[in-house]
């Protein structure tokens, strides 16, 4: 099995990704937008273990808001996220660190009623939670339906 890993700003943390992503989303929340220090958050969605730390102990775990469906790992030594659990069953994998994975296209923008920079594309545009949620339910249902494929390098 192909396993490629990704790494924060400092080195110090790493996850190994098993499996190529197929869905790809940017959130414009204000939670990501403060987490990512960024006007949104580029992430990868992938089934739960197909993204995992290589060590653990590097990451600090946290939750922006309570309640809510997804818990951050943030590097204990530089601060940038890493790695996220979406509502236990998916991995969020910011496209950022994984640069040496091949990539998809961006599905949709979430929670883009609170963007801070419009984005001038043809890729669908979720405000609001309940549209967000709506919007995510076919590029989540495709990550847990389908078989995972080995990573590819760009």
């Amino acid at each position: 099995m192909t396993q490629i890993q990704t790494c924060c700003s400092c080195g110090q943390t790493k996850v190994t990704v098993t499996a190529a992503p197929r869905v790809r989303f940017r959130c414009h929340c204000t939670k990501c937008q403060s987490v990512y220090q960024a006007p949104y958050a580029d992430a990868l969605l992938l089934r739960r273990g197909q993204a995992r730390p290589a060590d653990p102990s590097t990451i600090k775990w946290i939750h922006t808001k309570s309640p809510s469906p997804l818990s951050r790992g943030l590097c204990k030594s530089c601060g940038d996220p890493m790695l996220a659990y979406l509502f236990g069953a998916l991995s969020v994998v910011p496209a950022r660190t994984a640069q040496q994975i091949e990539l998809p296209p961006v599905d949709c923008d979430i929670y883009y009623g609170t963007r801070v920079e419009d984005q001038l594309d043809d890729v669908p545009k979720y405000s609001g939670a309940l549209s967000t949620y709506l919007g995510l339910t076919l590029p989540l249902t495709r990550v847990l339906a389908l078989p995972g494929r080995e990573p590819t390098s760009s």
